[in-house]
């Protein structure tokens, strides 16, 4: 991301309210200086695959994930989302099609969305706000239209690179760099292997003081219907 793009969106995040507008999650939680939250969300799924391994990690670990899923791979594996908000994952749109964005008009944005957004209704019965562009990006109308339909736009603070991950050594060297701090949104793909595994090497590194939340813990507004709790519990 260019050093412009940093400035424009840490500038507002600063000053948009966290419910439409979200970078990264609240600096503080509750006064628990124990325990850091953050936030893992994951893209471009859901994936036959590699979609269930990750929700297999995230439930090893007692963890809630937030997944940004493309219409049209939701509408092949219907299975998968129902699974998502079941296991008590947040979800969100990622447009229908993930069309390359400087290629794509607001109306056929707007269409995607609100198409997604139809179709993770009627799969889970819950009606989520939740949006996240494709490679984050938004024209000036992409973004009203978004904000006139009170969708909360989250986006990321922390991103690994997973898909330019190519094995364990990669991805083993990110997580022994990273620090988590509270509030991090941190950007993966359940797509790809390299998801999981950084799901597993966070839970091994940062069980005791750490714990990943879904956005609808920061954001319980982007829902109308609560997902169900698989009784696990999440606390550090």
């Amino acid at each position: 991301m260019s050093l412009g793009r940093q400035f424009i969106k840490g500038t507002m995040s600063r000053l948009l309210p966290r419910d439409r507008f979200l970078l990264h999650g609240p600096t503080s939680t509750n006064g628990d200086a124990t325990c850091v939250e953050i936030a893992l969300t994951f893209d471009d799924g859901p994936h036959p695959e590699w979609t269930p391994v990750v929700l297999d990690a995230l439930a090893k670990a007692g963890w809630k994930g937030t997944f940004f899923v493309i219409g049209e791979r939701a509408a092949e594996h219907p299975e998968l989302v129902k699974r998502i908000v079941e296991e008590g994952h947040a979800i969100g749109n990622h447009s229908y099609t993930h069309s390359e964005p400087s290629r794509t008009a607001a109306r056929q944005f707007a269409d995607e969305t609100r198409r997604t957004s139809e179709l993770i209704d009627r799969l889970t019965g819950t009606h989520s706000s939740l949006i996240r562009p494709p490679k984050g990006k938004l024209s000036l109308m992409k973004f009203v239209h978004l904000w006139q339909n009170e969708q909360s736009i989250v986006l990321w603070n922390v991103d690994p690179k997973d898909f330019a991950m190519t094995d364990d050594v990669s991805t083993d060297s990110w997580c022994d760099s990273y620090k988590p701090h509270q509030g991090d949104v941190i950007l993966l793909h359940d797509r790809l292997p390299h998801a999981a595994t950084i799901v597993q090497r966070l839970a091994q590194r940062h069980a005791d003081h750490v714990k990943s939340v879904s956005v609808f813990d920061w954001l319980p507004s982007a829902i109308s219907i609560s997902p169900s709790s698989n009784g696990v519990s999440t606390e550090c």
